[in-house]
């Protein structure tokens, strides 16, 4: 007969603590990440199916008949991946965790741990190490190797985006307005970018025209800052002794041409070489001097907004995890009620809109860009945290 623990075992095999990478952690990890990836590919089949459909024909034109247009095809998909699975992977990483959370509630497996002592607050290292692993990958793809892949479409002409977006070619006529000049060229984006058949309208306070310059060719001269614009013309209203010319029954003064000339333009030329380009497709870094610089002809914080969701985006799987776990301890602890689990469905669903209603809002400078790419995770961190505040009450009172 085996001889009675001693009191020092017996409270050892009592005593419930915290492991964050034990076997229930890596059992509940599994199961989210064959879940999360299961949402996901399903999300992903539609998504690229949407996507693909309308251009299938130009993409596997580009592989000419056969096997290359099928590689053609595949490869394309490749490309747009990321883009497509970016925005995605939060919503899927919230119905993985709760399809998980289910399956566990159902198999009395939920039962188990809560007989077991351990606290609501400990059955959530398998979500916050999923939403740290996803957020690094959703954060990877959205700021590097999507706009990475958009590059490779642009370069290649490949599909519609490719196409309309291509920045090796002569941008069509573009007006742009800065603080008291405006201006009409078509660009060669570079880097560095060049200004073609360019024409700029100086005014002053009052919006009267003050000076006229225009020129085939204009590029930055990174010395002294001023832009060189070769043989062209250029007019100035405080010129007394232009030579006048009639025309239509009236007396005008006449361009006065010259072989170079500088002119001083309030353009970032960063921001000139990414005209035209949705932020989407920007990479992270120049993203970041975008969103930082005063000298860009922008009202609405585009670049500073969507600079800094991609940076709340690391954060966005890991509150999502972290609610869908804790709801489900709350709502699936016992049984998997259908009004419960639609709720709870609901919630991530309205989480994923706010999302893009934030990028929405602060692109168009309804908010500022901070509150814009933080506001939902941070809702996402405080609702978790009211929820197992309530968890841990209802386990005090078991």
């Amino acid at each position: 007969m085996n001889p009675p623990p001693t009191d020092g075992v017996a409270k050892a095999e009592r005593r419930i603590v915290l492991a964050p990478f034990g076997r229930h952690t890596r059992y509940l990890l599994s199961g989210y990440l064959r879940n999360v990836f299961t949402v996901l590919s399903i999300l992903l089949a539609i998504a690229l199916t949407i996507d693909l459909w309308p251009q299938f024909q130009s993409v596997a034109a580009h592989g000419s008949t056969g096997l290359m247009a099928f590689w053609s095809v595949v490869r394309f998909a490749a490309l747009r991946a990321p883009g497509l699975i970016a925005p995605l992977l939060p919503f899927a990483t919230f119905i993985g965790v709760v399809w998980t959370e289910v399956a566990h509630t159902q198999s009395g497996e939920r039962m188990l741990v809560w007989n077991s002592g351990r606290a609501p607050l400990d059955c959530l290292a398998p979500a916050l190490i999923l939403g740290l692993v996803l957020g690094a990958a959703d954060f990877t793809m959205d700021a590097f190797l999507g706009p990475a892949s958009m590059g490779i479409q642009m370069h290649e002409r490949l599909g519609r985006d490719g196409e309309t977006l291509d920045r090796s070619a002569l941008s069509k006529p573009a007006w742009i307005a800065l603080s008291n000049d405006l201006l009409k060229a078509s660009i060669k984006f570079g880097p560095p970018p060049v200004l073609h058949d360019l024409a700029v309208f100086r005014r002053d306070s009052d919006g009267r025209l003050l000076e006229v310059d225009s020129a085939p060719i204009a590029q930055l001269d990174t010395v002294t800052g001023l832009w060189q614009l070769s043989n062209g013309q250029y007019w100035v209203a405080a010129n007394p002794h232009a030579p006048q010319v009639a025309f239509g029954g009236a007396t005008h003064q006449t361009m006065t041409p010259f072989k170079e000339r500088s002119v001083a333009l309030a353009l970032n030329p960063l921001w000139l070489s990414w005209y035209n380009l949705v932020p989407q497709y920007i990479p992270l870094p120049i993203l970041h001097r975008l969103a930082h610089s005063s000298n860009i002809p922008d009202a609405h914080g585009q670049y500073a907004t969507r600079y800094y969701v991609v940076i709340a985006e690391a954060f966005l799987p890991a509150g999502m995890a972290l609610l869908a776990a804790s709801l489900a301890m709350l709502f699936l602890a016992y049984g998997t009620s259908a009004p419960a689990l639609i709720g709870i469905v609901f919630a991530g669903y309205t989480a994923h809109f706010a999302i893009k209603a934030g990028l929405i809002l602060g692109q168009n400078g309804f908010i500022p860009p901070l509150l814009a790419g933080f506001t939902v995770p941070a809702l996402l961190f405080a609702a978790t945290a009211m929820v197992l505040a309530i968890c841990a009450r209802q386990a005090r009172a078991r």
